[in-house]
C-alpha cells in the first residue's frame, strides 16, 4: 500500500471473513434486499436497502454498515431494474415522496423539495439527524423516477405530481443560486457530509497534485450536471415552465463545457469536478481523471454531433490500462496521485459505476466495450461469491475483497482516513446491475 506525504499508518485490523461457499442468485438477492419472499412481491414493502452481509459472516459489522434506505442507492437499483420489476419503482418513488423535504433544517439538511438521502429512525445518534437530507443527486434522480412511473402509470400522477414538481423546483433553485450554472453542493451542517455525491468520502475529489478539494465553498461533481441535465429536460412536459427548465438545461450544458473540460496532449477528459480558489473563490476544475465522467454517455447531455469526440474521448479513457481492471473501471485512474488499488473511491471498482457507463457505451453504439464491461462485473460477482459493493482496482489476480481495515493519519490535511475496507458484501447498486445483465 502506497503512503501519501505527510501520511502514516494508524492502525491495521485484520478481519476474519469468510468466503461464501457459493455464487447467490441476483433476483433471490434482491428479494432480500427488498424484504419479500417472491420475485413478483417485489415493491410490496417499499424500497430496497443499500446492502445486506452475507450469511458467512452476517454478525461482522463492518459489513453490515448499510442495512437501511438510502436515496440515491434505492432510486439507483429501481431505474436499473424497472424493466423486470416496475413496481419496485413505482414503491421507491411514493416512498420518497413521503419523506420529501418541505423546510429548511441545518442539522438534517433538510430544504424544501429535496430528496432524503439516509433513511434511519430518528432516534439514532449521529452528526446529524434522520431523514438526513445530504445529498446532491438523488433529487435530480428522483425526477427522472417520478417521470417514468408517470409516464407508465398515468394513473399514479395524482399521488406523485407535487413531488415531482416540489423536486424539479428544487434543482432549478440550487442552478439559479450557483454563480457558475452547475447543481453544486456545499453542506449546511458543519459536520455533515462535505462531498454530497456518490463518492461520498471526504478525499475523494482532489486537484491532480492530490490536494483535497475546498470544502468551505461550494464543489460540483461532473455526473450530478448529467442527471440534473436529464432530469430538466425529462420533467419538460409534466412542468407549467418548460421554457425556465429547457434554459437552465442549456445554460447547465454550457457551463459543464467551461467549467469540467480539460483539454490536454493526450485528447482532454472531463474533470471530476470544480471547486473554487479559497483565496479568491475563483473556480477551478479537479483535473483529475475518474470514472465519473463515463456517466456523461448515458445521458441527453453529450448528444449533439458535435459532441462525438468527447464521447470517443471517454470510451478511450475508460477502456485504457489506467482505469480498466479486473472487475471493471477503477474509481480512479491509476496515474493520478491519490490512486491506490483498494481506496473507497480512489482506486477500487464499483460494480454498479461500470454497468452504468456500458448503458452509455451502448447508446453511443461502441457495443463490444458494453459487453465487456458488463462480462467483468459478472466475472467479479462470480469470483467472489458476492455482489460486493466494490472490488480492488489492482493487478490481474491479486486479491480482489479486502479482509482488513488500514487507517492512516493525514497530518497535511489533519485526519484519520480509512484506505482500506472490506465492500459490504450483498450491495444493493451490484444485485440491481445484474438482475439487469441477467435478466432486462
Amino acid at each position: 500500500m502506497t503512503l501519501l506525504a505527510g501520511e502514516q499508518v494508524a492502525s491495521v485490523q485484520e478481519l476474519d471473513l469468510a468466503d461464501p461457499p457459493a455464487m447467490p442468485d441476483a433476483v433471490e438477492e434482491l428479494c432480500k434486499l427488498a424484504d419479500v419472499e417472491r420475485p413478483e412481491e417485489i415493491g410490496d414493502n417499499g424500497p430496497a436497502v443499500a446492502a445486506r452481509a452475507t450469511e458467512a459472516n452476517e454478525s461482522h459489522e463492518a459489513v453490515r454498515l448499510f442495512e437501511v434506505v438510502f436515496g440515491r442507492d434505492s432510486i439507483t437499483v429501481a431505474l436499473m431494474v424497472a424493466d423486470v420489476f416496475p413496481k419496485l419503482l413505482e414503491a421507491t418513488v411514493l416512498y420518497h415522496a413521503g419523506i420529501q423535504g418541505v423546510r429548511y433544517v441545518e442539522r438534517s439538511e433538510e430544504e424544501p423539495g429535496r430528496i432524503a438521502h439516509e433513511v434511519r429512525d430518528p432516534g439514532t445518534p449521529g452528526p446529524w439527524t434522520f431523514p438526513y437530507y445530504g445529498a446532491v443527486d438523488a433529487t435530480p434522480l428522483f425526477v427522472r423516477a417520478a417521470v417514468r412511473v408517470i409516464e407508465r402509470r398515468p394513473e399514479l400522477a395524482a399521488q406523485v405530481d407535487d413531488a415531482l414538481l416540489a423536486a424539479v423546483e428544487w434543482t432549478l433553485r440550487r442552478l439559479e443560486g450557483d454563480d457558475l450554472g452547475l447543481l453544486s453542493h456545499l453542506r449546511a451542517n458543519p459536520d455533515g457530509l462535505e462531498n454530497q455525491v456518490w463518492k461520498d468520502s471526504w478525499d475523494s475529489m482532489s486537484h491532480a497534485d492530490g490536494s483535497i478539494a475546498n470544502h468551505g465553498a461550494p464543489v460540483a461533481s461532473v455526473e450530478v450536471q448529467a442527471l440534473a441535465y436529464d432530469a430538466l429536460i425529462e420533467a419538460l412536459p409534466h412542468h407549467p415552465r418548460p421554457g425556465v427548465l429547457r434554459a437552465a438545461a442549456d445554460r447547465l450544458e454550457r457551463a459543464v463545457e467551461e467549467h469540467l473540460w480539460i483539454d490536454d496532449a493526450e485528447g482532454g477528459f472531463y474533470a471530476i469536478g470544480v471547486d473554487r480558489d479559497p483565496a479568491t473563490g475563483a473556480p477551478r476544475a479537479l483535473a483529475t481523471r475518474a470514472s465519473n465522467m463515463g456517466r456523461l454517455l448515458d445521458s441527453r447531455l453529450l448528444d449533439r454531433p458535435e459532441h462525438d469526440a468527447r464521447r470517443r474521448r471517454i470510451v478511450e479513457l475508460l477502456t485504457s490500462d489506467e482505469f480498466l481492471a479486473e472487475g471493471g473501471i477503477r474509481t480512479l485512474s491509476a496515474r493520478e496521485a491519490r490512486f491506490r488499488a483498494r481506496a473507497y473511491h480512489n482506486g477500487n471498482c464499483w460494480g454498479f459505476d461500470a454497468y452504468l457507463a456500458s448503458l452509455g457505451f451502448e447508446r453511443h453504439g461502441f457495443l463490444d466495450e458494453a459487453q465487456e464491461l458488463r462480462r467483468r462485473v459478472a466475472a467479479a460477482c462470480r469470483t467472489t461469491h458476492r455482489f460486493p459493493e466494490f472490488v480492488a482496482g489492482g493487478e490481474p489476480g491479486s486479491e480482489l475483497i479486502a479482509k482488513r481495515i488500514v487507517d492512516v493519519y493525514d497530518a497535511v490535511n489533519g485526519r484519520m482516513n480509512r484506505v482500506e475496507q472490506p465492500p459490504q458484501e450483498i450491495q444493493g447498486w451490484t444485485v440491481g446491475a445484474m438482475v439487469a445483465i441477467e435478466h432486462a
